[in-house]
């Protein structure tokens, strides 16, 4: 099964917290195609059962470059899992108002969107991951986390 992450990353923050969902994603046995926003492998996400996004939170909002991603895409992602990550630069920093911006363009898109709620137990992942910059590597496990269960939700559909 395949399943695709797709993220933006200025500091190399974003993308830490990608290769930890991607972890999550393999332990679960999928075959992860972990993509930079401006390098997608088209045909990859095309066949893709999932499409996790991650991106870095600016002015209490995801990253421009994720906005316009979303506005300008022509990839087939109605009906896909979608589900979301992202780190800020501080606590307060707005992070949770970014990831309900992606959750929000994704269903725009037409794609299911994952959500573990508190149902599964900690680490919570109600609209996602979120990582502190300069911290990531403390914050491991909830990435880790996601992946495994959007993997394992992606199997059960």
């Amino acid at each position: 099964m395949k399943l695709a992450i797709v993220y933006y990353s200025e500091s190399g923050n974003t993308k830490l917290a990608a290769e930890y969902v991607a972890e999550g994603m393999k332990k679960a046995g999928a075959e992860v195609g972990l993509f930079e926003l401006d390098k997608i492998d088209e045909a990859f996400v095309a066949e893709a059962k999932a499409v996790v996004f991650g991106a870095p939170t600016f002015y209490a909002d995801t990253c421009w470059q994720m906005k316009k991603f979303f506005d300008e895409t022509k990839l087939p992602l109605a009906g896909k899992i979608g589900a979301t990550f992202g780190t800020a630069g501080y606590l307060q920093g707005g992070c949770e108002i970014a990831l309900q911006s992606n959750v929000v363009r994704m269903l725009c898109k037409g794609m299911l969107v994952y959500s573990g709620g508190c149902a599964l137990g900690e680490p919570l992942t109600h609209l996602g991951a979120i990582g502190l910059g300069g911290h990531i590597e403390e914050q491991k496990d909830q990435f880790v986390t996601l992946g495994e269960r959007v993997a394992a939700q992606a199997a059960r559909l």
